[in-house]
């Protein structure tokens, strides 16, 4: 296996999202520094390229300076301006996004995560647009923050009472995480980083519209329109992978008749259910859950 065939089944391994994207960003952050030391080693002029450079995947608040470059209300999410920025970005993402990701399909974490981050760049924009003093400089912005609040707040909307645990006694529910940072954001809305505060905003927005549009309580069609980008075009084997199919196939076949109970004749878990299990969650955390009550929640999940 060449290095190349390893970084790429590294990559797909397990075909979790929150791995690729933590990886896409780690990757681009090296890449961005040593664009920059390369500049700096060269001079003040190189370095004021490199810079340049930079920012043509930066987005902006200026809608006439984001013409010019399109892209870049994609490729933002991908760049940080330092280590505490990008550390923040995906020790959240990682913590968060599990949470996240143990209700919802691959599918549907990428939505969550670019829909945020582009309704983040576009709040951004559109407040400096009728508002420029209010919006700061509306000069380049970098950063996965609005897509990784969109997660979070995602994750609020959908289990409010979930805790977390701090320092192995401090029990948490991730509705307080959320309210925090979506405070701090509206506290320093006219302090500094106006951009930055502006796109997290953004980004929570849309994790809880798309959340309650999930739930049925808004109906917004529009979100399904948003494609993964990261669908992998190929599948990576791995023998011991192949094994560990054929025992799962046997226990699911011995314990089909089961799962066929408790579920409707269309296949589809009935909402009671699923309103039984996330209380059980609630009381009691995630790993509580029986084998049975995961599937039930996955398969949900994926209608």
């Amino acid at each position: 296996m060449s290095l190349w065939d390893k970084i790429q089944y590294e990559f797909n391994k397990g075909n979790s999202p929150i791995r690729k994207l933590i990886i896409i960003n780690v990757a681009i952050f090296i890449l961005s520094g040593l664009v920059m030391m390369v500049g700096r080693g060269r001079g003040e002029q190189a370095a004021i390229q490199a810079e340049s450079f930079l920012e043509l995947f930066y987005t902006n608040g200026s809608f006439s300076v984001f013409l010019t470059k399109p892209w870049s209300i994609f490729t933002y999410m991908f760049f940080h301006s330092g280590l505490f920025h990008i550390a923040g970005n995906m020790m959240l993402l990682y913590y968060m996004g599990r949470i996240l990701l143990d209700f919802q399909s691959n599918k549907k974490f990428y939505t969550i995560f670019f829909g945020g981050g582009i309704l983040g760049a576009l709040t951004y924009m559109l407040i400096y647009t009728v508002l420029p003093s209010f919006a700061g400089s509306g000069g380049p912005m970098p950063g996965a923050s609005g897509a990784v609040m969109s997660v979070v707040v995602a994750a609020a909307v959908l289990l409010p009472n979930y805790e977390l645990f701090f320092f192995g006694r401090y029990r948490v529910r991730i509705k307080w995480i959320a309210l925090v940072l979506v405070g701090v954001d509206l506290l320093y809305l006219t302090a500094s980083n106006q951009g930055g505060h502006l796109a997290h905003l953004g980004g929570a927005l849309f994790g809880s519209l798309y959340i309650l549009h999930q739930q049925g309580r808004l109906n917004l069609d529009l979100l399904k329109t948003i494609k993964n980008p990261f669908k992998p075009k190929f599948t990576v084997i791995d023998e011991r992978d192949i094994l560990r199919s054929k025992q799962q196939k046997v226990k699911t076949e011995a314990a089909t008749s089961s799962r066929h109970a408790n579920a409707n004749s269309s296949g589809t878990p009935r909402q009671e259910e699923i309103d039984a299990i996330l209380d059980k969650i609630n009381q009691s955390g995630y790993p509580s859950l029986t084998k049975e009550e995961k599937d039930l929640l996955f398969r949900a999940s994926d209608k």
